[in-house]
């Protein structure tokens, strides 16, 4: 997430608006998937924060900034795809 606070709020702030039942909250375009069962949410400041659900559950994967994005993402895939 890097040293950035405002970042670490918004991510704080999506993951509470999804597990309050707003399944797209952050960018219009909503909650994207990644692939298979990871999705990720996306905050107008730069949050990322990939996750799956298990059992009803959000079990975080990984939080990002716009930045390194990417490189989470390239992560994920090794790990999960």
């Amino acid at each position: 997430m890097g040293k950035d606070p405002k970042v670490q709020k918004e991510a704080n702030d999506l993951i509470a608006k999804f597990l309050a039942g707003n399944k797209n909250p952050g960018l219009r375009t909503g909650t994207k998937n990644l692939f298979k069962n990871i999705s990720y949410l996306r905050g107008e400041e730069g949050a990322r924060v990939f996750f799956r659900m298990e059992k009803g559950e959000m079990v975080i994967l990984a939080k990002a900034n716009k930045h390194n994005e990417q490189a989470v993402i390239d992560v994920l895939t090794k790990l999960y795809k």
